[in-house]
């Protein structure tokens, strides 16, 4: 009964109807098939009994599952006052463990049901293969696109793709990430028995050996991407980006992008080439302030250790198309997550966003909606937008550092901080924008920093100031005002629009700002159709500029169904809230066509729209953590973590991705710059192997590698031998110095490989040791994988040996004649030959 409960509570939240319930009206089949004009009200009707008959059902279950369990008290009682106590803990012991067991057979049970009834109800009206988005893609050159790979771009950057085998699939990251769910249970014997499980279900997984891409999506997916891939490769003189609005591909000359980015950076008013890399000068003037900060006790040793800078690398600029424009002019993107100031920035900005407290901020759409549809307008008065041009590189140091001190009474309550110190550290934010591009770097000198976290909240307090001195020079009221960012949205008397207008650019000769008065009594601002009705009240219209492309997450993605059918709720969420104006009927239609051209079936979408209300879960998990997602595999993973009782939150990322198709516009790291890497280092005597790992920049370890190589080299020119004691005392600083002084063999130090690379620190040596225990040859020591539980021995077993058939088969494929299926060039970060290390099992 709790196995059944649990079934009819996810069909319910998800809007799907048990199959007992969707036959037990047999009778209106009949009624249903035919042209009747009651058939809109008998579908109606028919849905609301089903769904009502599903919540009798769940009462019901609810309430034999609570006589169940005072049956059940009773019992325990009677067998207490009866027998012995060892006789009555053992008993109910056992029956505990045959209770879990018989529940998770069911469970199993009901999953597959669900399954089933998921997969059933969405196969109507389903087409077996994406269609293409021609909005989606502005092909801005002379080439012409094979047809998959029109398709394949217009399905969006993160459209996941299937993994075409065994070898491209993260289990590595996936174990990782396992490991680091599983180090939050308290219990060990629990954690123990939840990693057993996860490793028998994805033995079982790795040993179905299913032959992938035979099914139709699956084959169209592997064709297409071959197709985009030899298409790339064969025109290196194109590159595929997207647009800077409208959620667009754009297909340009690589040539007009690099001529275009020159003119950008050139401007020398923002910007200012200097001669060298100055990424070090900036993250030891950011590690002085954190530690003048620690030191007058102002920040934690926590804190301290999260500010300080370590890695940090030159940030990389690329432009963004504008595709609504002619001459594709770019839009500047600077990504500062590796610039040494960025978390910095990031403290302080949430010290100024905790202290500014706006009266005109519309926080989202939903709140704007909210306020705008209880106006009443005037008719001598008219809606009108302010937008401000290129706010954030407008934006000067002088101009935050005044605000920030107009406003020190709000900010020094949510700091220790004073005036001084805290005005130099945004002073060295701001001055820290810096970039490279094709080798070359660039300082720049005006504006906030693109990309730092710290731009949005100085761009939103030097506008609230502006905004506030400007509607007083103007000595005017309007009769409603809002802003987000740098729009803003006003009433305004007719005849003032251009003065106010003329007012606000005098404020700051730097900021310009552009006006748009409503057309038809309609006026856009942010995702909505804002309409002034006859009676002068307001109503709102969900909106989408005439650029935008429509495109969301594609149902054929190869994500999990419950993101798909998040996406969904989500958009049908927005459409119901913000459309004030149009009937259900047109409501649903709306979202009909965006939904169907993103592939959603009409009969999941007819489902999702009768769902009256969202139901969420009571408790929501304070934690999350992501897995990799493999289908059919993943979904498993997170049942299993979840009956174990931990309380996180599980959500999924994909690495598989149209996205990583494209060719990168963005300057590429250079190795030895990266940090939280796997590496392998080869010996030049011996196919030996040394595998190591780093959270600090490939190039800081390699020169301690090699420090041990120049002591030895020095400790033998001095005329001793391998066996004295200085030299033998080497062999504790690492494996592979170990290795040089066993064999006297020396490794390709100045050479390394990188085989892994994470953003999660805490994964670095779980891979680590995934990677020593699948390759052959390794010098590293035993005592290496000691940390990695015995239970993984054969699970790595069989990947290594998966993965070696799949590159056999891979290889063997490009000797085949050419076909529609181009063979799979695999993305993957291991490319190595691997095999597992002899991992002992206790007996």
């Amino acid at each position: 009964m709790q196995s059944r409960k649990e079934f009819l509570l996810k069909c319910r939240r998800n809007g799907v109807v048990p199959s007992h319930i969707l036959h037990s009206l047999r009778c209106t089949n009949e009624l249903l098939a035919s042209s009747s004009p009651c058939i809109r009200k008998l579908s109606s009707t028919v849905s609301r009994f089903q769904k009502s008959l599903l919540n009798i059902e769940i009462q019901d279950t609810c309430h034999r599952v609570r006589s169940l369990n005072q049956e059940l008290d009773a019992l325990r009682e009677q067998i207490v006052s009866h027998t012995d106590r060892d006789t009555y803990a053992y008993y109910f012991l056992t029956q505990e463990f045959a209770y879990h067991d018989n529940l998770r057979r069911k469970s199993k049970q009901t999953a597959r049901k669900y399954s089933r009834l998921m997969n059933n109800s969405v196969a109507v009206n389903q087409s077996q293969l994406p269609t293409e988005n021609s909005s989606a893609v502005l092909n801005a050159t002379n080439k012409t696109i094979p047809p998959e790979t029109l398709i394949l771009l217009s399905l969006g950057p993160k459209f996941a793709l299937p993994y075409t085998n065994i070898a491209q699939m993260p289990f590595f990251h996936l174990i990782a990430d396992v490991e680091n769910i599983l180090a939050m249970h308290t219990d060990i014997a629990v954690r123990e028995q939840t990693r057993c499980q996860i490793i028998n279900k994805t033995q079982n997984f790795v040993n179905k050996n299913r032959p992938l891409g035979t099914d139709p999506l699956e084959k169209f997916c592997r064709t297409a991407s071959n197709i985009t891939k030899k298409f790339i490769k064969t025109n290196p003189d194109i590159l595929i980006t997207e647009a800077d609005k409208g959620n667009r591909t754009v297909i340009m000359h690589l040539d007009d992008y690099e001529s275009k980015m020159a003119q950008l950076i050139g401007d020398t008013s923002t910007y200012q080439q200097v001669n060298s890399d100055p990424t070090s000068r900036y993250e030891r003037g950011n590690n002085n302030i954190v530690r003048r900060l620690y030191a007058l006790q102002l920040i934690e040793a926590r804190t301290k250790h999260r500010l300080t800078s370590y890695n940090a690398v030159c940030p990389r600029i690329y432009g963004q198309p504008k595709a609504h424009k002619p001459s594709l002019p770019l839009r500047p993107v600077v990504p500062n997550t590796t610039s040494p100031t960025y978390h910095l920035s990031k403290f302080i900005a949430d010290i100024l966003q905790n202290s500014f407290k706006s009266q005109y901020n519309a926080v989202d759409s939903k709140t704007f909606c909210a306020y705008v549809n209880q106006l009443t307008i005037p008719t001598d008065h008219v809606l009108v937008s302010f937008d401000a041009v290129s706010l954030f590189t407008n934006v000067t140091k002088d101009v935050v550092i005044h605000d920030i001190i107009m406003m020190w009474n709000e900010i020094q309550v949510n700091t220790n901080i004073n005036l001084d110190l805290f005005l130099e550290i945004v002073d060295f934010c701001i001055s820290s924008s810096f970039f490279c591009f094709r080798q070359k770097f660039y300082h720049q000198i005006s504006g906030t920093a693109m990309g730092s976290p710290l731009s949005p909240i100085l761009a939103d307090i030097v506008m609230e100031n502006l905004l506030t001195r400007a509607l007083r020079t103007a000595n005017i009221l309007p009769q409603f005002i809002r802003k987000y960012v740098d729009d803003l949205f006003l009433v305004l008397h007719k005849d003032q629009v251009n003065a106010v207008l003329d007012v606000f650019n005098t404020m700051n000769p730097r900021i310009v700002f552009t006006s748009e008065v409503e057309v038809n009594c309609q006026l856009p601002f942010l995702d909505l159709l804002v309409i002034r009705l006859p009676d002068g009240t307001i109503k709102t219209d969900w909106y989408t500029k005439p650029i935008a492309s429509g495109r969301m997450l594609n149902f054929f993605s190869f994500h999990s169904m419950d993101q798909k059918l998040s996406v969904a709720r989500n958009f049908i969420d927005r459409v119901r809230s913000l459309s004030t104006t149009r009937s259900s009927e047109q409501q649903e239609q709306l979202i009909h066509t965006h939904l169907r051209k993103n592939d959603y079936p009409s009969a999941l979408i007819n489902r999702l729209l009768r769902q009256t209300q969202r139901i969420d879960t009571p408790e929501k998990p304070t934690i999350y953590r992501s897995i990799p997602y493999i289908q059919g595999l993943t979904p498993s993973l997170k049942r299993i973590i979840h009956s174990s009782g931990l309380a996180v939150g599980i959500s999924h990322s994909n690495n598989n991705t149209v996205g990583k198709l494209y060719r990168n516009a963005k300057d590429p790291v250079p190795d030895m710059s990266k940090s939280n890497v796997i590496y392998r280092i080869d010996c030049q005597n011996c196919p030996g192997k040394y595998i190591g790992m780093t959270a600090n920049k490939l190039r800081n370890r390699m020169y301690g590698h090699q420090t041990h190589v120049n002591t030895l080299e020095q400790h033998l020119a001095q005329g001793q031998q391998y066996t004295d004691l200085p030299v033998q005392q080497l062999r504790e600083k690492s494996a592979l110095i170990n290795h040089c002084i066993t064999h006297q063999h020396r490794f390709n130090i100045s050479n390394p490989t990188i085989v892994d690379i994470t953003y999660k620190k805490q994964a670095l040596q779980v891979l680590e040791m995934c990677q020593i225990a699948t390759t052959s040859n390794t010098v590293n020591h035993r005592t290496d994988t000691d940390n990695l539980s015995c239970a993984y021995a054969h699970l790595l077993s069989s990947i290594k040996t998966r993965r070696e058939e799949s590159r056999a088969s891979s290889t063997n494929s490009y000797n085949r004649p050419e076909s529609n299926d181009y063979p799979s060039q695999l993305t993957q970060t291991d490319t190595t030959t691997q095999t597992p290390h002899n991992i002992q099992i206790p007996q």
